[in-house]
């Protein structure tokens, strides 16, 4: 009789895991859309007495914020079903909207009157430079959605990185018997094991 040889236990994927890293993604895209709802700028100073002050909001002096942080929202929850391919699609797609954040969000920080200027103009009617107001104060908000870039920008680079060895799960409800089946031998994590229990499976 052969004696069965013992079989290696599973490896973990190094890295961080993906259950981890749409976290990341989702709580940076969070904190960067709620950073950029909230006044960024305000100027005051106005000799026009029914003005009192102008007050300009991360969305307000870009838009490209909102918009990013959004798309980064939404790539963090494909992220949950995505496959090889798809994990590297949206790691790119991540580190760009991290970096759109962070320098529109910087700029605003760097040149705050330039920003405010537009909504100054349409506020009061005035458009030269010489009738912007004397106080312009910047809160520390923009440094909120450069936090939240840096959290994206992290969830990117792990995706690129160890997205290729995460294990997958069956994802597909039919699958073709000629197909190659998928290797249940590999552990799974937080989302692989809830997709097999939903579909009445154990996965252990």
């Amino acid at each position: 009789m052969t004696t069965p040889q013992p079989t290696d236990a599973p490896k973990p994927a190094r890295g961080l895991n993906r259950s981890m890293t749409v976290l990341i993604l989702l709580l940076g895209g969070a904190i960067a859309l709620i950073g950029s709802t909230q006044t960024w700028v305000t100027a005051t100073g106005f000799e026009a007495a029914h003005i009192s002050h102008v007050q300009l909001s991360g969305q307000e002096a870009s838009p490209i914020i909102t918009a990013m942080s959004l798309v980064t929202i939404a790539a963090g929850a494909a992220l949950s079903i995505a496959r090889n391919l798809g994990r590297w699609i949206i790691g790119i797609v991540a580190i760009l909207s991290a970096i759109a954040i962070g320098w529109a969000s910087l700029s605003v920080w760097t040149s705050p009157a330039t920003a405010v200027a537009p909504k100054i103009a349409e506020t009061t009617g005035t458009t030269g430079m010489e009738d912007i107001a004397d106080n312009i104060d910047v809160s520390l908000l923009p440094w909120l959605t450069v936090f939240g870039a840096l959290l994206v920008l992290l969830g990117g680079i792990v995706t690129l990185i160890f997205g290729s060895r995460w294990p997958v799960g069956k994802t597909k409800k039919y699958e073709r018997a000629d197909q190659i089946a998928v290797d249940h031998d590999a552990q799974l994590d937080e989302i692989d094991t809830w997709d097999e229990l939903s579909r009445g499976e154990d996965p252990t």
